[in-house]
């Protein structure tokens, strides 16, 4: 059931956004992995306090989704996709991640603004290697972009809640 919900909410969300990529294959890609299992995490009221005190925002969703980059039965890697509110609308990015819980890479994969306020993939590349141990702050070690800030906030926002929910969930 949790499973039908969540699909029907990206199907959603991805119909009126538009969609630059599909998770499955980035993750796959990005690890390099033969195979790619999703699970979707339902957080109880206790991690969801504990995963906006971590990632220093509220946290509205209960409802998460998680892709682990498999080899056989050895986890790669894991790719976190969090829906995050740019202006008035959406941006899904999937931030991907590796075993030792930093970011690897950040796909833009549904944006729902206008395609100028989408970050560069340059700006991107600044969160490659970081881990929930930097502050991921923005204008401290996360520089903001010209013309971009809310979208840049947002991002930014993200990679704070999905290092931190891999925090939580321990996997």
């Amino acid at each position: 059931m949790i499973k039908t919900v969540l699909s029907l909410l990206l199907i959603v969300t991805s119909s009126f956004a538009q969609v630059l990529g599909d998770p499955v294959a980035l993750t796959q890609r990005t690890f390099n992995a033969k195979s790619v299992e999703t699970r979707n995490t339902i957080l109880s009221d206790a991690q969801v306090t504990e995963l906006s005190k971590l990632s220093m925002q509220k946290i509205n969703s209960k409802l998460h989704r998680i892709y682990l980059a498999k080899n056989g039965e050895k986890t790669v890697g894991y790719g976190v996709l969090m829906n995050q509110k740019v202006r008035t609308k959406t941006a899904i990015a999937l931030y991907l991640i590796s075993l030792d819980k930093k970011i690897k890479s950040i796909e833009i994969v549904a944006f729902n603004e206008p395609l100028e306020y989408l970050p560069s993939a340059t700006w991107l590349n600044v969160f490659d290697n970081k881990s929930s141990a930097n502050t991921l702050k923005l204008n401290q070690d996360i520089p903001t972009t010209t013309g971009a800030t809310l979208s840049a906030r947002a991002i930014t926002d993200g990679a704070r809640a999905a290092l931190a929910l891999l925090e939580i969930i321990k996997l």
